[in-house]
Formats: C-alpha cells, sequence, structure tokens
C-alpha cells in the first residue's frame, strides 16, 4: 500500500454492482469483490494520520453510514481502516508525475418540461476503477432515503457522477489551483457527490449543502434536477454557485468561472477546459430544442458527447474518456457508455423507483 511497492497497471474494470441493503453490506460487497487496494503512483504523498482522522469525523458528522461502509470495506479487505482512510482522504490532488489537464465535462439542459444531462469522465487510462453501482439503501439508514446510480473511481465509497431516485444529478470536475497555505479538516472529493445523491432531493438543496461543507480540493461540480442546474465552484478557501445559462445550457468542465474563484488558478493554462465550456454551453441548446421526444433527446445528448472538435469526448493522455452518461431527468432515463462514445455504444441504465 506504499508508493515504493512495484505497481503493476490493473485492466479497467467496469463492472456494474447491485444491492439493496445497508452501506456496510455495500461495503464489504466492494471490499471482497475488489483486488487489493494500493494507492496510485501518481497520487501526491498522503497528509498527517491526525488530519486524516479530523476529516473522517467531519464526514461521520454529516452521514454516518458512510464511514460504516467505508470501515466494512477495509475489514473485507483486512486493511488496517486508520491507515486505508489516510490513503483515500486525499488533499492535493496533482500528480507525482506530470499528467496533463484534465478533461471532465457536463452541460445540463431544460427546455419543454424536460431535462438533459451529457457527461463525459475523462483521465488517464491507467485509471483502472470505472465501476457503476446502483443502490438502494436499507430504510434504517438515517437521513438517506436515495435510491441512486453512479460511478465511482479509485477511492472506496466515492461517485464521480450520477443521479438519484428524486432526479438529482452530480459531477465533478477536477480544477488546478495551488494548495493553500492552510487546510481545515473537510470532505474527500470523491465524496462530496456521494453527500448531495443521498443526502439531498433538489438542486437546491444540493448547493446549499456544498456550499456550507469544508471542501479539502478544488473541483466544480454540477448540480441538476427537472427543473433547474447549478455549478458549485468548491476550494478550501472558498465556494461559490453560479446558475446562469445565457447560451442556452449550463456547462461545466476544468476551470473555474465565477469572479471571486478565478484568482485562485493563477496562471494555469485553460484553453482546452474553456473551449469545452463554451462548446457545451451552446450546442446543446442548438441540437436540442426541436427533438420530438425523450429517446430523440438522448440521442442528441450522445451525439453531442462524441464531439471530437472541442474535444468534448478526449482520446489520449488525461483527456481519455473512460466513460459517459446521456440522462433525461424527469423520466430518468439513462444511458451509460463504458468508454469514449465515439467509439463506444451506450446501453440504456433503469434506476430503482419505490412503489407507488
Amino acid at each position: 500500500m506504499t508508493h515504493d511497492r512495484q505497481w503493476t497497471p490493473e485492466p479497467a474494470d467496469y463492472r456494474f454492482f447491485d444491492l439493496a441493503g445497508s452501506h456496510a453490506e455495500l461495503g464489504a460487497l466492494l471490499g471482497r469483490s475488489d483486488p487489493p487496494f494500493a494507492m496510485q503512483p501518481w497520487w501526491a504523498p498522503v497528509a498527517a494520520l491526525s488530519f486524516t482522522r479530523a476529516c473522517a469525523a467531519v464526514v461521520r458528522d454529516l452521514h454516518p453510514p458512510l464511514m460504516e461502509e467505508f470501515h466494512a470495506y477495509a475489514d473485507a479487505q483486512r486493511l488496517d481502516a486508520d491507515a486505508l482512510w489516510q490513503q483515500c482522504c486525499r488533499v492535493d490532488l496533482k500528480a507525482r508525475f506530470r499528467l496533463g489537464p484534465e478533461g471532465c465535462s457536463t452541460f445540463a439542459w431544460h427546455g419543454h418540461g424536460r431535462a438533459v444531462i451529457g457527461r463525459n469522465y475523462d483521465y488517464w487510462p491507467m485509471q483502472a476503477r470505472r465501476q457503476r453501482i446502483r443502490f438502494r439503501p436499507a430504510s434504517a439508514s438515517p437521513g438517506c432515503a436515495q435510491a441512486t446510480l453512479g460511478a465511482r473511481g479509485g477511492a472506496p465509497c466515492g461517485r464521480y457522477d450520477g443521479f438519484n431516485q428524486a432526479g438529482l444529478f452530480v459531477s465533478l470536475h477536477v480544477v488546478m489551483t495551488d494548495t493553500p497555505a492552510e487546510i481545515r479538516p473537510g470532505v474527500p472529493f470523491h465524496l462530496v457527490g456521494r453527500l448531495a445523491l443521498e443526502l439531498c432531493q433538489t438542486a437546491r438543496e444540493a448547493v446549499d449543502l456544498l456550499t456550507r461543507i469544508p471542501h479539502l480540493s478544488s473541483l466544480n461540480y454540477l448540480l441538476a434536477d427537472p427543473r433547474e442546474a447549478f455549478v458549485v465552484e468548491a476550494d478550501p478557501r472558498r465556494t461559490r454557485a453560479r446558475g446562469e445559462a445565457p447560451s442556452g445550457a449550463l456547462a461545466a468542465t476544468n476551470h473555474f468561472q465565477h469572479p471571486d474563484m478565478r484568482p485562485l488558478q493563477g496562471r494555469r493554462v485553460t484553453r482546452n477546459s474553456a473551449c469545452r465550456a463554451d462548446f457545451l454551453a451552446a450546442q446543446p441548446a442548438r441540437w436540442l430544442e426541436d427533438a420530438r421526444d425523450v429517446d430523440e433527446l438522448l440521442d442528441i445528448a450522445q451525439m453531442i458527447m462524441a464531439d471530437r472538435s472541442a474535444p468534448v469526448c478526449g482520446a489520449g493522455g488525461a483527456l481519455t474518456t473512460l466513460w459517459s452518461w446521456v440522462v433525461e431527468l424527469s423520466s430518468r432515463r439513462a444511458r451509460y457508455a463504458a468508454g469514449a462514445p465515439h467509439v463506444t455504444p451506450f446501453v440504456e441504465q433503469t434506476l430503482w423507483q419505490p412503489q407507488a
């Protein structure tokens, strides 16, 4: 579990897990199913154990079942939970070696009573963990009644994107900034979307949550429901929300757009991220406006996410699209591509619905 151990890339893991039960049962299932956990070689060094323990206390106060799930995962892997959490509680998301710009892209479009999401998750192909998880939490889970469907990355318990039975969608997008001199204990990035999906029913509720919690890292989070959408731009130093979509769609990529947040990026080059954001803010409205039904809306969203001009769909380095979603939130209709959408077919996904 250290960087000194020789690291062999794993094959891409696109498995689908479906569980109705407790968070601890989900953690045990994933812990038994995953290969032995190892820190990825590009992850930055871990934070002090005293600091990561304080972060665990923050998460436990917000949503205790998540830490129950984490401990069950550690037990299933026969790992010390404290040491595992220290490695997964990532503060500095900068890589130990140069990766290039990250490329995640999401748009949200609302029109004619419909709400369409397009989402590509981009990163280096050596990130093996690309699992989809459909989870129906036990009714005994405090404060959590939302069935969810989403995708995880390398750290246990996380969600990089997904939606819940209330029609709330969330996605994350890393933003590179200078690491602040001081960071207070907070929520690791991979759990922020998970908290929103399980604790919130609307985009406004999720904005309220994400602007109140302490963040460890700099990211954009797109939050959308059948009625409206927002982007929360988060950093350990401050957090802002924006919801204007003057060109017809709200887009999130890998740079801050709020005037209060832009100075945190320093002189970093954001040209690629800005190009994708401009494309996704303008094109969906032009192409989706005249769609006749949900199937056509999703077909058009697939075409948008397969774009190679901006490029929204990447095929190299840290701009490699590892998976893609298109969702119509009013009907909870979703399609998922286990790879880059210009070459990978989308498959219909279903989210469990409670019986009337």
